[in-house]
């Protein structure tokens, strides 16, 4: 399932997209940069979506929604949106879910969410070792990867306050991924930790493998 990351500001006009963002909406650049959620919202989700700009105060939770957004062709594509809102700069993140296969995303039910949990751990064990799944190194990969998608830098201390590790723990796990070519550090572990292309990839896999629902045995 494709991924997608816009960065607007806190009435919805965009400033920042990434290719998936532009893919989803099948513009360019030019176009989008500028533009308000009310020109690509599909006029039926606009109620929505001022509903979800409302609810986003300062310092509370993401929160996420299911929308149509409207293409140049006359046709409507529907996606997972996931915003965030940050006080400094006051900036809306969003990261965006979507299926190209004409069907619509499934509501998300507790059943829908316990598969996915269950897949996760598995797509996970798959792309970083067996033993990730029982290992504080599933709470670093997705601390750094959050950090990247909503435009933050991380260093140790970040991630220690974010995931509960202990500094040496933290340490521990971040060499191993660094030797495995799945992270690196612009400058020190202490200042600048983030994913190589690579470890992206392996990332965004597991991440994307969320959205499969896996049929039954």
């Amino acid at each position: 399932m494709p991924t997608a990351h816009c960065v607007s500001t806190i009435d919805g006009f965009i400033l920042e997209a990434d290719a998936g963002f532009l893919e989803l909406l099948r513009r360019g650049e030019d176009e989008v940069i500028g533009m308000s959620y009310k020109d690509i919202t599909y006029p039926d989700d606009l109620g929505r979506s001022e509903a979800m700009l409302a609810s986003l105060i300062k310092r509370a939770a993401p929160v996420r929604l299911q929308k149509r957004y409207a293409r140049p062709d006359g046709t409507t594509v529907t996606a997972n949106v996931y915003v965030t809102r940050f006080d400094n700069p006051d900036r809306l993140v969003s990261t965006l879910f979507w299926n190209e296969e004409g069907r619509e995303l499934p509501p998300a039910r507790l059943w829908e969410m316990a598969l996915r949990a269950r897949r996760l751990r598995q797509v996970r064990q798959q792309e970083f070792g067996s033993d990730v799944a029982m290992s504080p190194l599933g709470d670093i990969l997705n601390c750094v990867y959050l950090a990247e998608a909503e435009g933050r830098v991380v260093g140790i201390l970040n991630i220690t306050t974010e995931t509960g590790l202990s500094p040496q723990v933290a340490r521990r796990w971040i060499r191993y991924l660094i030797s495995q070519g799945v992270m690196e550090t612009c400058s020190s572990i202490d200042e600048n930790v983030q994913f190589t292309q690579l470890g992206l990839q392996k990332m965004e896999r597991v991440l994307a493998s969320g959205y499969e629902i896996p049929a039954s045995d």
